[in-house]
Parts: C-alpha cells; structure tokens; sequence
C-alpha cells in the first residue's frame, strides 16, 4: 500500500465532498483509479441536486466510470475507490458488483448507513469481499476533515432532520 499515492486520492475524494456540501447535499465524495493509479472518475453525492435517492458519490463515480470499469471487470483490471465515508449497503453492492479490488474510506458510518463492514461481516458475499482489500481511516488529520463536513451537514436545509421540521 502506497500511504502517500492514498492520501492524494483520499485528498481528491474530500474535494468532491466539500463541493457536495456546496452544492446542499451530503458531504460524500469519490475517486476510482486503475492499478497504475490512473484517474478512471470521480463522483460526488448529488442526491439533491438531481432529486435522486440513488445519486450517492460510489454510485456516480461507477456510473462515470463506464466503459472502463466494464473493460476493467473483463481483462480482471485492478481498480480502486476512494471515498470520504464509508459506503452504504447500495454502494457497498455497487463496488462489489464493478469488482473494485481495494476499497479506501476517511471515515466510518457507525451512526449513519455505513454498511460496508457490516456486510462483510454478515459472511454473505465472501467470495466477492475476499477479493477486496479493505482501508478504513487511515488518515487522522483527513478524517477531521470529513467529520467537519458532516457537522456542517448536520445544519443544512436538505438535512433530513431540517427537512422534517419544515414538515410540521
């Protein structure tokens, strides 16, 4: 594992999560890269901007992703995807399913969706989760960073907690 090649990537991921958060929507970002680290996409979460429940930052960086990820799947292709939370139970599917082979996230979602642990350690989808290598946390200084964004989310109009309130 290459510490300073994962930063740097992890460091593209935040960038998409602060434009997330600019753009009023979950602070989550996303990088995909392939075995000679070359950058395959990038996704950011866009579920309000595109009123979509799907639109997580895995999902759009798979889907930007295309072509390459499915040659990739193909000729067996190393890719990589780095993303400021851990992923939720869809995108933990999604990564699965476009055969990521190393999965690096800044923070964990104890309290949130973070589902990718929890499934991997459900012994589901062994098979697929053995050929996965999985980093959580690996930098301190990042990881703040991205708790930052969240505590910042956490008072956003779109926060579904705000979008409650202006239900009553």
């Amino acid at each position: 594992m290459n510490l300073d090649l994962d930063r740097y990537f992890l460091e593209l991921a935040l960038d998409e999560a602060e434009n997330a958060l600019m753009e009023n929507t979950y602070p989550i970002g996303a990088v995909i890269v392939d075995e000679d680290n070359n950058i395959i996409s990038k996704g950011r979460n866009q579920v309000h901007p595109h009123q979509d429940a799907t639109a997580h930052a895995e999902i759009i960086a798979i889907r930007n992703g295309g072509q390459a990820i499915l040659q990739g799947k193909a000729s067996r292709q190393k890719f990589t995807i780095y993303t400021s939370l851990e992923p939720c139970p869809m995108c933990t599917g999604a990564i699965l399913f476009a055969n990521m082979k190393k999965v690096v996230w800044l923070l964990n979602d104890d309290i949130g969706f973070g589902g990718y642990r929890k499934i991997k350690e459900a012994n589901l989808f062994d098979a697929r989760f053995d050929e996965v290598e999985m980093v959580e946390e690996p930098n301190e200084d990042l990881k703040r960073r991205q708790q930052e964004l969240m505590r910042k989310w956490s008072t956003n109009p779109n926060h579904i907690v705000q979008l409650r309130k202006d239900l009553k």
